[in-house]
C-alpha cells in the first residue's frame, strides 16, 4: 500500500481551497440567521491505497494519513474516480451514481457540498 494519486490530488485541491475565500464560504451554513461553520470529517478507504481522511474545521481543510474512527462520512471505491474529480473531469454525484465511489456512512448531500468547494477551487485561477 502507498500514498496514492487520490490523496495527492485531493491534497493539492485542499491547499488551494485554504487560500480561496469563495471556496471556504461553501463550508458556512446559515442556521436561524447565524453563520455556523460546517465542520465535517471524511474518511477515504480507497482500493489499493492507504486510508486517509479530510478534516474540515473553521472553513479550512487538512488531510492526514490513517483512519479516523469517528469520521462523519466514509467513502470507499476507485481512487481514480477521486483523481478525476480533483482534475475537474467528474464529480461525486456521477462517481456515486456509477458506483465508482460508495458512501458507506454519512449523507450524500454532505459529499456534494465538498464537490461544490472543489469546483470553485478548479474554476479559480
Amino acid at each position: 500500500m502507498n500514498v496514492g494519486r487520490a490523496m495527492e490530488s485531493l491534497s493539492k485541491i485542499i491547499e488551494r481551497l485554504n487560500q480561496i475565500h469563495k471556496a471556504q464560504a461553501v463550508f458556512i451554513t446559515n442556521i436561524a440567521g447565524k453563520d455556523v461553520d460546517w465542520d465535517m470529517t471524511f474518511q477515504f478507504n480507497l482500493d489499493n491505497e492507504e486510508p486517509f481522511y479530510l478534516e474540515i474545521k473553521e472553513r479550512k481543510g487538512k488531510i492526514k494519513l490513517g483512519t479516523l474512527e469517528a469520521a462523519e462520512i466514509v467513502l470507499s471505491g476507485d481512487p481514480e474516480a477521486l483523481v478525476r474529480i480533483c482534475e475537474g473531469k467528474g464529480d461525486f454525484t456521477h462517481a456515486i451514481s456509477r458506483e465508482q465511489i460508495n458512501v458507506e456512512k454519512g449523507k450524500v448531500m454532505d459529499v456534494i457540498r465538498l464537490t461544490r468547494a472543489i469546483t470553485i477551487v478548479l474554476k479559480t485561477k
